[in-house]
């Protein structure tokens, strides 16, 4: 009996369905809006390809990263619009000027996020900007077989068990340059779309156009924002404000059961190229600017050094070199997966009992939460006054 990855450790890369010679395997939702690999064993024929291709069930061997960079785009109005330092940016047009397709993730009209292949300038837009949710590569692994197959280059940027899944398939291709970004988790589609039905109903509104870090409330607000057909925005929201989308994805709370069992999120990497905000900066070193608008870019392989080096020769990317362990000890994702926390436990029990409503679920977290909080607020309350009477009676 063929067994694929248990459900906690699953990533929906969607690798197995894709090499399953007899199509046994469906990637389908379950009851709850979650996306999970589905086998009919009744025409398998146990040529175990599923299980060989798994890069949770056959694990790959990963990088030592070679060098570290604090680095932003040399283009201004590029590094304004970028959730970071819009390095991903001028990676996609190198890559298009070295002759490279691109793919990385779009968000589709219906706001599914889908990575896709180009060899278009103008699909770097799309592939711009932080997407906080479940994204497929579904459709994107045929496109690159056919691509590679007529010998052709492609760049991915993708999340890294995205990058491991098409290491798996495709092994070393010497054509293929893969690039992952640094991910907290990633939430189920199914809880985004319940969210913004409930913002339209609420303002009466339809939208036609959303962003998770909308550049125009600048992306390191984080500011979740919907718009309608006018391009009017009608919503925008923080985490801090109360968005409960926003407080599920920042606060670790909403992720797929996978994430916070992570087999990607260590010091040692998957992909070419590490791309990611620059956490950290200046603690191992002398810097002279700050961590504003600034990606880390970790240089895993030979390949991605290549790669890079081409970017500050065309003079498309500012780069600092830094201490390699700089970038991975400011942020924890580098080190270790998103840990669970007494919200993250909340959310389990209820979304259950709630039959899958993300709505009344989080409204309910959030209560639990605030109530924890003010619990702790007043706990504490002791020990600051003794602190500023210590204070106050030693002069400090």
């Amino acid at each position: 009996m063929i067994q694929l990855a248990s459900k906690d450790q699953c990533t929906s890369c969607g690798a197995c369905a894709y090499v399953c010679p007899k199509k046994c395997i469906t990637m389908s939702e379950n009851e709850l809006g979650i996306i999970y690999p589905v086998m009919d064993d009744t025409d398998c024929i146990s040529c175990k390809q599923c299980q060989k291709v798994c890069p949770i069930l056959t694990p790959l061997e990963p990088h030592e990263p070679k060098t570290a960079f604090a680095a932003w785009s040399c283009d201004e109005e590029e590094r304004r619009t970028s959730a970071s330092g819009g390095v991903a940016a001028e990676v996609y047009k190198e890559a298009l000027r070295e002759g490279y397709h691109i793919a990385g993730a779009k968000q589709n009209e219906d706001f599914t996020v889908t990575l896709q292949v180009s060899d278009q300038k103008e699909a770097i837009e799309g592939f711009k900007n932080s997407k906080y949710v479940f994204s497929s590569a579904y459709t994107l692994y045929p496109e690159i077989k056919n691509l590679l197959k007529q010998g052709e280059k492609v760049l991915v940027i993708g999340l890294s068990c995205q990058i491991a899944a098409l290491r798996r398939i495709f092994r070393e291709h010497e054509n293929l340059l893969l690039m992952e970004v640094v991910c907290h988790g990633t939430t189920p589609h199914s809880y985004l779309m319940q969210h913004i039905h409930a913002l339209e109903h609420k303002t009466g509104e339809k939208a036609v156009r959303m962003s998770f870090r909308d550049p125009e409330a600048y992306t390191y607000t984080y500011t979740f924002t919907l718009y309608n057909a006018e391009n009017q925005r009608f919503y925008a929201q923080r985490t801090k404000d109360g968005d409960t989308y926003q407080f599920g994805y920042h606060r670790t709370v909403t992720y797929r059961e996978n994430c916070y069992h992570c087999h990607f999120a260590r010091d040692k990497r998957i992909a070419d190229v590490t791309l990611s905000d620059y956490k950290g900066l200046g603690k191992m070193a002398p810097c002279s600017h700050d961590n504003t608008k600034v990606s880390s870019v970790l240089v895993n392989t030979p390949r991605g050094e290549a790669f890079v080096k081409l970017l500050i020769d065309a003079n498309r990317i500012v780069a600092e070199e830094r201490p390699v362990r700089e970038p991975i000890e400011g942020d924890l994702q580098l080190r270790q997966p998103s840990i669970k926390k007494s919200t993250r436990f909340d959310f389990e029990k209820l979304i259950v009992k709630n039959k899958g409503d993300f709505e009344k679920t989080m409204d309910a977290v959030m209560m639990l939460h605030e109530k924890r909080e003010k619990r702790m607020k007043i706990f504490n309350l002791p020990r600051k006054a003794v602190r500023k009477l210590k204070r106050i009676i030693l002069g400090k």
